[in-house]
């Protein structure tokens, strides 16, 4: 039996031990929280360790005389006020003085014989003013294979216990209850109220249907042990049972069986916390690619709009020239006509009256459409990075009202996810605090007109953009003094005026026409470029994140399916332990004569 025993033993450890490690390796890779990592890098040494019984409870309910009793040897200090400040660890030698085996642990040796197959751990009190001393018990659950908690007739299960075996049972610990003090009690309807109130409780905060309960006396049995006499004992004090039930049950399958059930515990109860914490990660994850998702659209949607907005300004342009092309028509219509024929004949006056006349103002009307374009442009970016710092800061809030943004323990994936979401977030503000529109309409309108001069030769910079326009408008009027000649009245001048007066009016509007579509062309071209850079510096800001994100939920997909594809192999273990050694029966016998001893 010992070598079934063993060899099933030792192939389950094999499974648990490469389990712990699987998910060791998929908390490190997921960013874990270290104190997960170093609890399971614990474990794979633990599972080597012996049986562990841990005796917890609050101070002054007995703990100490429970194991003295175990012990018939007052080997740890009793009182009414706290006395175990440390973890004390008692493991089978020759008795003497503890020693420090690490922080806040004291190991102590005694010959009692169940000790070569157990250790039993004494703790400090719970709810004890010192709130070290409960915290060094709560960070020694973990290891336990086997809770006895100890709690007192007279104060059964305290809301400071309630909260305190809620942590125990989220590690799935085995617990047995101890109630102590029954020589205490007022009656025997006292014993049945608190077990009949203990039941409920535990049955209803803590899920566990059948609760183990022993009602007992420590501190008698530990005064019978202690005269060298047999210890008497009342019909209702069951301190024998639970001794058996330590000192022969937890020698057999049943303390293998709770030892192979501890590494399964402690995986599920890392599996839920990182399993959950991982699932709240994709959520920032997938809500953090929602809003830049967001961003882009509007970005799409800005362009869109912006383009086709733009064509207006673009309209505005051609109705100024189409406006010029027909004051044109009809000024070549009314002037060059044989009775202007002396007024023909002066350059200069002709030029100056096609200025006043045809020219006219469009020139700084087009210069006009330009700014107002420029503007429009700057506002609609302006208003762009508004938009996305402002729904940067309600995803912010949003995340932070849910919960989404508490720290999820000391993992690398918080500290990324914050620094680079600053750096998403804090160019966006720079953006908007450094936004100076007068200043930016003036270097894109400066960069339009140096792409005028570039385009027709002309120095914009140094007479303005009418410049331009007066340029090619004069050129229109042609050199009509070569025209206007006295061969004019020779050879039928009415003949010769008209033609000229044709072909001056289609090579204006000629001119018109590819004035027009130069500058078109050239506006179009510059207001693509300017969307362009403006596109450009906002994906500039949101790529980086979105490279994050991607990496970032391709490894939390990857490892919440590692996760919980190792708690379902948890289960499958929990499943084989229970089949293979299964728990123990109740070692209880009915008691019909109200006087026990045992030796």
């Amino acid at each position: 039996m010992e070598q079934v025993l063993t060899r099933q033993q030792g192939e389950l450890v094999a499974l648990e031990r490469r389990l712990v490690l699987r998910v060791r390796d998929a908390l490190a890779q997921t960013d874990g929280s270290r104190a997960d990592l170093e609890r399971l890098a614990s474990l794979v040494h633990e599972m080597d360790e012996l049986f562990l019984l841990v005796v917890v409870g609050e101070y002054n309910s007995g703990k100490s005389t429970f194991i003295n009793a175990l012990l018939g040897d007052e080997v740890f200090a009793m009182g009414d006020l706290p006395t175990t400040r440390a973890i004390s660890i008692l493991r089978y030698g020759e008795s003497g003085p503890p020693e420090t085996i690490g922080p806040n642990l004291l190991l102590y040796h005694y010959p009692l014989e169940v000790l070569r197959d157990l250790d039993i751990v004494d703790t400090p009190g719970t709810n004890s003013i010192e709130r070290m001393e409960e915290e060094i018990t709560r960070e020694f659950v973990p290891r336990a294979d086997l809770v006895l908690f100890v709690t007192s007739l007279l104060q059964p299960l305290t809301a400071s216990e309630l909260d305190f075996l809620t942590h125990i049972r989220e590690w799935g610990k085995k617990v047995v209850f101890v109630v102590n003090g029954i020589d205490r009690r007022n009656s025997d309807e006292q014993l049945d109220r608190v077990r009949e109130y203990l039941s409920r409780e535990v049955a209803a905060r803590l899920g566990d249907s059948t609760p183990t309960f022993y009602f007992v006396s420590a501190l008698q049995a530990l005064s019978g042990k202690l005269t060298a006499g047999s210890v008497v004992f009342d019909a209702r004090n069951e301190y024998p049972e639970l001794e058996r039930y330590i000192l022969e049950t937890l020698r057999e399958t049943e303390r293998v069986r709770l030892k192979l059930l501890t590494p399964l515990g402690v995986l599920r109860r890392v599996l839920k916390g990182n399993i959950e914490g991982l699932d709240k990660r994709l959520t920032v994850v997938h809500e953090d690619a929602r809003v830049l998702r967001s961003i882009r659209d509007q970005l799409a949607a800005y362009s869109k709009e912006t383009r086709a907005d733009s064509e207006r300004y673009l309209i505005e342009m051609r109705n100024v020239l189409y406006e010029l092309e027909r004051r044109g028509r009809s000024w070549f219509e009314r002037t060059i006509r044989i009775g202007n024929a002396f007024f023909l004949r002066n350059k200069d006056a002709v030029e100056n009256r096609f200025r006043a006349e045809v020219v006219q103002d469009a020139p700084d009307a087009i210069e006009a459409v330009v700014h107002r374009m420029v503007d429009w442009t700057v506002q609609r970016n302006f208003k762009l990075w508004r938009s996305v710092f402002t729904e940067l800061d309600a995803h912010t809030a949003r995340l932070r009202a849910s919960g989404a943004l508490a720290a999820h323990g000391d993992t690398e994936f918080q500290y990324n996810r914050e620094e680079l979401f600053s750096k998403l977030r804090e160019p966006v503000e720079r953006r908007l605090d450094e936004f100076d529109t007068e200043r930016e309409a003036r270097e894109i309108v400066t960069s339009v007109k140096e792409a005028v001069m570039t385009a027709f030769g002309v120095n914009v910079l140094a007479i303005g953009l009418g410049g331009i326009f007066i340029a090619v408008f004069t050129t229109a009027a042609l050199d009509f003094t070569g025209v206007l000649t006295a061969t004019i009245f020779a050879i039928a001048g009415w003949m010769i005026i008209p033609a000229k007066r044709r072909q001056l009016i289609k090579d204006f509007e000629k001119k018109i026409s590819k004035l027009n579509d130069d500058l078109a062309a050239l506006l179009s071209s510059k207001f693509e470029e300017q969307l362009a850079r403006y596109e450009s510096d906002l994906l500039e800001v949101v790529a980086p994140y979105e490279r994050f994100l991607e990496t970032e939920r391709t490894k939390l997909e990857s490892g919440i399916t590692a996760l919980r594809g190792a708690d379902d192999e948890v289960t499958t273990l929990e499943k084989r332990v229970a089949e293979t050694f299964p728990a123990a029966r109740s070692q209880r016998v009915d008691r019909t004569e109200n006087r026990q001893t045992i030796p």
